[in-house]
């Protein structure tokens, strides 16, 4: 069985700059494979596999002068960019799923990310490829074989790790026989929060509420903010935060 857990990391300015490298690198294989599997069929109306026919494309581009530099990056995590372009399609043309055709990637984008194998992690770092070990902050411990990790940056600039590790499946827990009187039943509302059955009410803490006046506020000072200023990429970032 496998189980998975996020955690936050913290990596250096060094290693910061290297995690960016790596998901420009597998962004532009991303989405130069999506460009070349659209060019060829629009102009000769021939059908490209990101999995067989992009993929090994890979080592011919790092053996050039132009595309060299992808060398640099972790080669697995390129080879996963060209299966999830294939996975892309592979949606689109399912007629169970409304998937719409594979867009391109933008640097600014939701988030960030790659996938990579051949990783450690300890109580308080993680270890990928290319990298040495990355602070983290674990907050439960997975019991199991770790067997990827994928590595994410917000636009707010945060970097978080995923982890997916293969556990053994634990025997189910035997039932325990429970005292009736100790049972309550809840009854969720909007005027409450829940209603139990003896009549005790729990107010309502109204979270959404309060974001949502939160967000207005923030998104009417990012409005006045003059475009292309300091002041409204600190605004834009405020807003995201919200």
């Amino acid at each position: 069985m496998l189980k998975a857990t996020k955690i936050r990391i913290y990596p250096t300015t060094e290693q910061a700059a290297f995690l960016n490298c790596q998901f420009g690198a597998v962004r532009f294989v991303y989405n130069t494979g999506l460009r070349i599997m659209s060019h060829r069929y629009q102009r000769h109306g021939q059908s490209l596999s990101a999995k067989h026919d992009i993929k090994k494309l890979l080592p011919v581009a790092k053996k050039s002068r132009k595309y060299g530099w992808l060398k640099d990056a972790d080669s697995m995590a390129l080879q996963q960019a060209c299966l999830n372009l294939d996975h892309a399609f592979q949606c689109f043309f399912d007629p169970q799923q409304k998937a719409g055709y594979p867009r391109f990637k933008s640097k600014r984008g939701k988030q960030s990310s790659y996938h990579c194998v051949g990783v450690k992690a300890g109580d308080d770092w993680i270890k990928v490829p290319k990298l040495g070990p990355i602070r983290a902050r674990v907050h439960r411990k997975v019991e199991g074989t770790l067997k990827s990790i994928t590595l994410t940056r917000t636009v707010t600039g945060k970097h978080y790790a995923s982890l997916l590790f293969e556990t053994e499946q634990a025997a189910p827990a035997p039932l325990k026989d429970v005292d009736a009187a100790r049972i309550v039943g809840l009854d969720m509302g909007l005027s409450h929060l829940a209603i139990d059955s003896n009549g005790r009410k729990i107010e309502n803490p109204r979270f959404l509420k309060r974001a949502q006046q939160n967000l207005k506020r923030k998104q009417k000072a990012l409005s006045r903010c003059q475009k292309g200023s300091a002041n409204r990429a600190k605004a834009r970032l405020l807003v995201a935060k919200a």
